[in-house]
């Protein structure tokens, strides 16, 4: 595998910015197995949380062994602390993620697939939260959508903010930055709302991706996971192909490391085939 870093000066952002991507190598003999040359490779979007920047899944996981085998590009960008979203007093960070970042990425990396079975976006922690609202509000672009730990979404912070004591000045000025307001929940049936946005797609796409969603039985963010796998199996029919998985762990890297494995096992990837 290679591993790549580039900077670059994002027209959306207005300011510089880096992503982290890994491409698939054929390699042989040194303990890494490499997949085979192929004429378009499929995509791993993968997104950090709230606290980190795009190198941390290099930085606490293996995710470039991972891939290895796979045939697999990882591309992992930076977006501070926006929750993937255009902030109301901060850069648009969901027109970066879903429109200049693809096209960027295609330019550099041209054997980057661009067809939806191909493309996965996946998340931790806030990650989690933005993977589902990019993938869900773009089921022409992404095949499959990945949360693990899923944290910091309207209107759901009520369900374990407190308990940690973490309702401070940091997180409401977050909030500020990020939705114009300081409480989140009040933004329940707002174009924030992530359920909302779960049950409108349901009704109005023909295809929508699937859906995997891990959490840690110890996690503090419990309850969100809970709404949210209500708000899926509440679903006739279901449409995402939603599938909920839970194991012990806190909102922590070991969980994090175990279960992005477990989801990579679950995509129908043929490596160097």
């Amino acid at each position: 595998m290679a591993l790549i870093h580039v900077n670059f000066y994002s027209e959306i952002l207005n300011m510089d910015t880096g992503i982290s991507v890994i491409m698939p190598q054929k390699l042989q003999g040194i303990g890494l197995a490499g997949s085979g040359v192929q004429e378009t490779y499929p995509v791993l979007w993968l997104l950090h949380g709230r606290s980190d920047d795009h190198t941390i899944w290099m930085r606490r996981t293996s995710i470039e062994r991972y891939a290895a085998p796979l045939g697999l590009i990882v591309v992992m960008p930076e977006v501070s602390y926006s929750r993937y979203l255009n902030m109301a007093h901060g850069p648009r960070y969901y027109d970066y993620m879903t429109e200049e970042l693809p096209h960027f990425c295609k330019k550099m990396f041209p054997k980057m697939s661009m067809e939806r079975e191909d493309n996965y976006i996946a998340g931790l922690s806030m990650g989690g939260g933005g993977a589902m609202w990019i993938g869900i509000n773009n089921p022409d672009r992404y095949g499959t959508i990945c949360m693990l730990s899923t944290g910091g979404m309207a209107p759901l912070e009520g369900l374990w903010r407190g308990k940690e004591g973490d309702v401070n000045s940091t997180y409401l000025k977050c909030n500020r930055d990020i939705y114009g307001v300081e409480d989140s929940d009040s933004l329940a049936g707002t174009e924030y709302d992530i359920l909302k946005l779960i049950q409108e797609k349901a009704g109005n796409e023909e295809i929508l991706p699937k859906v995997y969603h891990a959490m840690g039985t110890e996690d503090v963010r419990y309850p969100v996971a809970m709404k949210i796998k209500e708000t899926f199996e509440g679903i006739p029919g279901n449409p995402y192909r939603y599938e909920y998985h839970e194991g012990p762990g806190k909102h922590e890297w070991e969980f994090w490391d175990t279960w992005i494995q477990k989801f990579l096992e679950t995509l129908p990837l043929k490596g160097g085939k």
